[in-house]
């Protein structure tokens, strides 16, 4: 059969069963797609695959020449998925989002996205990342969606910018990523052997420390960025150091030692002292919150959230007395803050 003549010139071609390989999910939508030998058993596995790739909409040849929508077609031992430009589909590819960012940057693109440079959009990349926690936090699917591709957008955004200023380009970038996916799971494409997550974990840190020449302490703590925030930071810093031996003996060690370091910053001489013991506190406080397995960024977000929860019941019931929360008094205030764990919260949240 003259693909090339079905597909008018250039063509990715796959066979059925070729196409149904799960290793086969990456494909040039800027060419038509041709899937032959499709049999009966075969093609509702295809079809399934091509619609959740290309889209329901997108247009198909038949072996007659006939052209359908590919959501319509109710069998076939060969078709050809058509080439359509970007505004007429609704299922797009990674070497999409690639073309699509690189055109935004040409000489005649978008002013906005020409003029960004790697310091100008760096701080986007920590707004996405905190969005998409929160969209797991809140178990929104869609919005879990969405903020992964955002977070996926800055990656591929520096790529472009580095590719116009020569420095490196996105097949780099991938290639980077594989080699390190392979490179440090050597319980999967190695030797090595993880019967459990902590052992994959173990392998997967010393490939780690290998690959980036870590072989002291220093070095791992070097490797830490200092662009963390303070409590991702701390955490950081103290699961390096107790792989060394250098821990509480318990938990209730650690207690102690958050008793200790409060009375200290209550006891803090001035100012500089009293900074200096803060941040020995909340250390130790860090500290604690790690040995009983307990994030203290997610802590400290929800403790926050919920106080926000009660400080706007606050506000709602000053507001029904014709005021504003700082026009009331303190205790007029806790005892709004108080009635709203009462009456909203469960044992479980106070």
């Amino acid at each position: 059969m003259n693909f090339e003549k079905l597909a008018g010139g250039s063509y990715a071609a796959f066979t059925a069963e070729t196409f149904l390989e799960r290793k086969i999910n990456s494909f040039e939508y800027n060419l038509p797609v041709i899937i032959h030998g499709i049999t009966a058993e075969t093609f509702a596995p295809v079809w399934d695959k091509a619609l959740d790739y290309f889209g329901a909409e997108a247009q198909t040849m038949l072996p007659d020449g006939s052209v359908h929508i590919l959501g319509e077609i109710s069998y076939a031992d060969f078709i050809v998925i058509r080439l359509q430009p970007y505004t007429k589909r609704t299922r797009f590819g990674f070497g999409d989002v690639i073309e699509i960012i690189r055109r935004l940057r040409d000489p005649d693109g978008c002013p906005w996205d020409k003029a960004q440079t790697y310091q100008s959009i760096r701080t986007n990349a920590l707004e996405e990342a905190y969005e998409l926690i929160e969209a797991v936090d809140l178990n929104e699917k869609d919005k879990l969606m969405e903020e992964s591709g955002d977070v996926i957008l800055q990656g591929l955004f520096h790529a472009s910018i580095a590719e116009d200023n020569h420095d490196f380009n996105v097949n780099d970038v991938l290639s980077g990523l594989a080699y390190k996916l392979v490179s440090r799971h050597t319980h999967i494409f190695g030797e090595n052997k993880a019967d459990n997550a902590g052992e994959a974990l173990m392998y997967w840190e010393k490939a780690k420390a290998e690959e980036k020449g870590q072989k002291s302490i220093k070095d791992k703590l070097d490797s830490i960025p200092k662009t963390f925030p303070a409590l991702l930071r701390t955490l950081k810093v103290q699961k390096i150091i107790k792989k060394t031996g250098f821990e509480f003996p318990s938990a209730d060690a650690a207690l102690e030692k958050v008793k200790e370091e409060t009375q200290e910053f209550v006891e803090s001489r001035d100012a500089k002292n009293r900074e200096e013991e803060g941040g020995d506190l909340l250390f130790s406080v860090v500290n604690l919150l790690r040995m009983y397995g307990i994030d203290p960024e997610l802590a400290l977000n929800a403790t926050t959230d919920k106080f926000i929860r009660r400080f706007l019941y606050v506000e709602k019931k000053a507001n029904e007395t014709g005021k504003k929360p700082e026009d009331c008094t303190l205790e007029q205030m806790e005892g709004w803050y108080q009635e709203y764990k009462r009456l909203f919260e469960s044992n479980a949240d106070r």
